[in-house]
Order: structure tokens, then C-alpha cells, then sequence
């Protein structure tokens, strides 16, 4: 390999070619001369000249100031019309572009994982919040289905004491009618009771009110004289004198009215 050599030239460019051309022409011969596409054995050597190439055009383009590159320069090899001062120029400015490049490769790094870091924190974040909504949702869910399980025990509760009061009222109807037609017979046996006492009290009345004993049928009182009509009772026909008849018919009409209370 030569000592030396022209960056232009290598590249393919002209001495007027911008910045951006610089870098296609580098990448177009970077993908045939990279260690990890090529064979050959001095591909790492050619790969770092095209490199050494690029990044010396590169700075040239941004310092202007600066002497232009001559012909068959070498960065690490200068031609020997290179003078000492103006070797070590080229030089510093090589190690200043690699240490510039290299602290903005650095920068991009903590750049990309400071995005990185970042993405994974809102990752975090929304995840986060995405649990905290669905645990909220299924908290409302939980909360709408015991209300509504709530609710429908309580219509249950409602419709059924409803039907209870309804077969509440039902059965007490049905007592009451019950009831009715009790005292519709009972009524109906003591008129007939009643109208066979009359009708037997009408006969009995037939009788002469000879057979009726000449004497008070009082208790304890047996006076023969001052004795009223004779009066139907439980033994048949009996007299009562005047002072003890108006107390049997009291006694009498109280046992009418006990009689037809039950």
C-alpha cells in the first residue's frame, strides 16, 4: 500500500464536493470495505483510511481557516514536505475531531437511553394508570351488580309480603264469611227453636188453666190466695202470686236474652 494518499481521490469526489456528498461517497465504499463484508486481509486498514479520509474533509469543510489538504497527504504518514509544526497541526486537529466525535457518539448514547428510560417510565406510567382504571371499572362493575342483586332482593321481598297480605286478606274473608254463614244458621235454628217454643207455648195455652196448681209456684212461697194468670214454664203450667209474678217474667225474659246471645 502507498504511503500516502489523496482523500479526495480515494472518495471519488471532487475538491468541490459538499459535506453531505462526502458522507454517501464514504457510506457507498464503507458497505465493500468493512471488516464484517470483506475478506481481504488489509480490509480494516483500507476501511480506516477511508475513515481517516472522511473525517478529514469533513473538518476541513468546517474550518476553512485551516491549510487545504494536499495531494498524497497521509494523516499518519505526511509526506515529508509536510513541515514539523504543520504535521502536528493535522495531527491535533485529527484527535480533536475523533475526541469530538467520540464525545458526541457519547452524547447520543445518553441521549438514546435517556429516551429509552424515558419511554419505559411512561410505559410504566400508562401501564400503571391502565390498571388503576380497570381496578376502578371493575370496582363500579362490582358495585352496579350488588345494587342491582340489592334491588331485585327487595322487589322479591315487596312481591311476597304483597302476596302474603293478599292470602292474609283472603283467609280473613274466608273466616269472615265462614262467620256469616255460622251466624245465619244460628239464627236461622234459634227462629225455628223460637217459632217451635211459640207454636208449642200456643198449644200448651189450649190446655185449661185448671190444671195449674191453686198455689204460689215461687220458691219458697206456697200463698194460695191473691195468685195471678197461670204462666208456661219449664214444669208445664204454674201459678205465681202477685208479689212474685212480675220477678219470674224478669227472670224469664233474662233467660230469653242468654239464650239467644249464644
Amino acid at each position: 500500500m502507498a504511503d500516502s494518499y489523496d482523500p479526495h481521490e480515494l472518495l471519488g469526489l471532487t475538491l468541490a464536493a459538499s459535506e453531505e456528498e462526502i458522507r454517501r461517497a464514504f457510506r457507498r465504499k464503507a458497505k465493500s470495505v468493512h471488516p464484517d463484508v470483506s475478506d481481504a486481509p488489509d480490509a480494516a486498514e483500507e476501511f480506516k483510511r477511508l475513515k481517516d479520509a472522511h473525517d478529514l474533509l469533513i473538518e476541513r469543510l468546517r474550518n476553512p481557516l485551516a491549510a487545504p489538504p494536499q495531494a498524497g497527504e497521509d494523516l499518519y504518514r505526511p509526506s515529508k514536505a509536510v513541515s514539523e509544526e504543520d504535521r502536528e497541526s493535522i495531527i491535533n486537529a485529527f484527535r480533536r475531531r475523533r475526541q469530538a466525535e467520540q464525545r458526541r457518539r457519547s452524547r447520543r448514547r445518553s441521549a438514546v437511553k435517556g429516551q429509552a428510560r424515558r419511554a419505559e417510565r411512561q410505559v410504566d406510567a400508562f401501564q400503571e394508570e391502565m390498571a388503576r382504571r380497570r381496578a376502578a371499572f371493575e370496582s363500579r362493575q362490582r358495585e352496579e351488580s350488588q345494587r342491582e342483586q340489592q334491588e331485585h332482593q327487595r322487589a322479591e321481598q315487596d312481591r311476597q309480603r304483597a302476596l302474603d297480605e293478599a292470602e292474609r286478606r283472603r283467609v280473613e274473608e274466608l273466616r269472615r264469611l265462614e262467620q256469616e254463614a255460622l251466624d245465619r244458621v244460628k239464627r236461622e235454628r234459634k227462629s225455628r227453636e223460637r217459632a217451635s217454643r211459640e207454636s208449642n207455648g200456643r198449644g200448651q195455652q189450649t190446655r185449661s188453666v185448671d190444671d195449674a196448681p191453686l198455689e204460689c209456684a215461687w220458691k219458697g212461697c206456697k200463698r194460695t190466695d191473691d195468685l195471678a194468670e197461670p204462666v208456661e214454664t219449664a214444669l208445664g203450667l204454674r201459678r205465681f202470686c202477685r208479689a212474685h209474678y212480675d220477678e219470674y217474667a224478669d227472670f224469664r225474659r233474662s233467660k230469653q236474652r242468654q239464650t239467644s246471645l249464644r
